[in-house]
């Protein structure tokens, strides 16, 4: 069992993890003797907890009446029954059942924010398809797309891949945007059990200034490539 793999179940359970990351997680649960049943707990927990139909900023004391009535529980269940029937990890304190609720009363403030700020940026910004090209397939058979798009002052490039040959060990997708024969990396990404794999890269002020004559993906043994080393999957010039 890898204890910091282990740290990122929440994480994994709330879907706040890349796809890079949750993919590593997915491989380290196959291996985990803990995180499976943590996992299951998890889910069956929230089938229990009440959910309000709509969502609703949390009052302020809510996390203090949670701990209290949380911890207040397990002190009377501890005289009854043994902590030795129960193994738990260390990180995982006070309880699965506390770090939930936490958890899922951080997301119910954090879909509010999101939900208010979208408005706002909604009638504010308008996405504009800047450019648009298919990559072609340089070795085996597999397809994708990269378009570029400017969101107000932001500008972004969406990589889509599709048949892509299976990852293996720490093998991973690159993708490179290239000017002049000089690449520079432009995201990572790993595919879905059906050879599926999308990035988005967002432009900062040099990527942008930039006029890149050709975006590529390559097949790499990990990913801390700085520079190409494995075999040119799709490509196309921009």
């Amino acid at each position: 069992m890898t204890t910091q793999q282990c740290e990122h179940l929440l994480d994994y359970y709330n879907g706040h993890l890349s796809e890079l990351e949750k993919s590593q997680f997915e491989k380290h649960l196959e291996n985990c003797s803990q995180c499976p049943e943590e996992l299951l707990e998890l889910e069956q927990l929230a089938d229990y907890l009440p959910f309000a139909s709509d969502v609703v900023e949390p009052p302020k004391d809510l996390e203090d009446r949670v701990f209290a009535n949380i911890l207040g529980e397990e002190q009377r269940a501890t005289n009854v029954e043994p902590f030795a029937k129960r193994k738990k990890k260390a990180w995982f304190f006070p309880s699965i059942a506390a770090a939930l609720a936490l958890s899922l009363i951080g997301n119910a403030y954090l879909v509010t924010q999101i939900e208010d700020q979208n408005e706002v940026v909604e009638q504010a910004t308008i996405d504009q398809v800047v450019q648009y090209v298919d990559l072609a397939a340089v070795s085996g058979n597999a397809k994708g797309t990269a378009s570029i798009i400017k969101q107000g002052a932001q500008t972004s490039m969406v990589v889509q891949a599709s048949e892509l040959q299976n990852l293996s060990n720490e093998e991973v997708y690159q993708v490179w945007l290239i000017k002049d024969d000089k690449p520079e990396r432009a995201g990572t990404f790993v595919t879905s059990k059906d050879g599926k794999g999308s990035v988005v890269f967002k432009f900062n002020e040099e990527f942008t200034k930039k006029d890149w004559d050709t975006v590529a993906i390559t097949l790499e043994p990990d990913a801390n490539s700085q520079l190409p080393q494995g075999d040119i999957v799709l490509a196309s010039e921009i």
